[in-house]
């Protein structure tokens, strides 16, 4: 046989078994009388055997110690390990898949709910839809986008604690007028305060976020403040500067991360 007969023969391609010939997984038939090298059935044999071990999982540099027999009990028992390995080696593949498919399976129930790709929980992409349908001026419609973008941002992370779904579920539509009408304090703040913020400014709406907060949800409220320090990094600080160029919702940010580390002691 021609290379390209015995590839077909064994369902792959003249450039694998040249590979192999390279690997000393096959060895190269002689040309003899003839232009081209003539393989044999016994080549066939042991590509055969070559593609049936890798097909089910077995590094190419396993493969030559497992084609011969093993001789001894120690042969036998490095084979049963390295097919052990391969084993490991698949199940960890499996549960990746595993992993990759029920995201992939959720990402589609979320564009049949929501109509557009999304890491955000339900309720989170809800909360938005719901407030930015409210009469405000597009400047916090901007805002609020930005936020949920930020959002959105740290799920890619895997950075969104299960407390904060747990507080937004528990927000009732007149909290989400609240906040609509918090977000338009900070928006009047920053148009009054150009020249420079102060602190008593915000202290107010400061403490009416977390009063709302912890009247709808005081578990879920209680541990994000107890990690609201950890918001106090450069990465964080840049991502919020980027995402929000208002001077007034930064320093309410801030404002909050110093609240949390009072009333933690810190």
């Amino acid at each position: 046989m021609r290379a390209k007969d015995l590839a077909d023969l064994a369902g792959t391609t003249a450039r694998t078994i040249r590979y192999y010939h390279q690997l000393g997984l096959l060895s190269v038939p002689d040309a003899g009388t003839t232009t081209w090298r003539s393989y044999g059935f016994a080549h066939l044999t042991r590509l055969m055997r070559i593609r049936w071990l890798v097909e089910s999982g077995v590094p190419l540099a396993e493969v030559p110690h497992m084609l011969r027999p093993p001789e001894t009990a120690d042969e036998r028992d490095v084979v049963l390990e390295d097919l052990a390995a391969v084993l490991d080696s698949i199940d960890e593949r499996l549960a990746t898949l595993g992993a990759q498919r029920a995201r992939v399976e959720t990402l589609r129930e979320r564009v049949l709910t929501q109509g557009r790709l999304s890491p955000l929980p339900e309720s989170i992409v809800r909360m938005y839809a719901v407030m930015s349908e409210r009469p405000l001026p597009p400047e916090m419609v901007e805002a609020m986008r930005r936020e949920r973008d930020l959002l959105e941002l740290a799920s890619y992370r895997g950075a969104v604690p299960p407390d904060v779904v747990a507080l937004v579920d528990a927000l009732a539509d007149t909290d989400l007028d609240e906040i609509c009408r918090l977000w338009e304090e900070c928006h009047r703040i920053d148009r009054v305060a150009r020249a420079g913020l102060t602190e008593p400014l915000l202290a107010d709406v400061v403490d009416q976020v977390l009063e709302l907060a912890e009247r709808a949800e005081p578990d879920a409220t209680r541990r994000l403040l107890a990690r609201a320090a950890e918001l106090d990094r450069p990465v964080v600080r840049a991502a919020v500067g980027l995402a929000y160029p208002s001077p007034a919702y930064r320093e309410l940010l801030a404002r909050v991360v110093t609240v949390a580390r009072e009333r933690s002691g810190s």
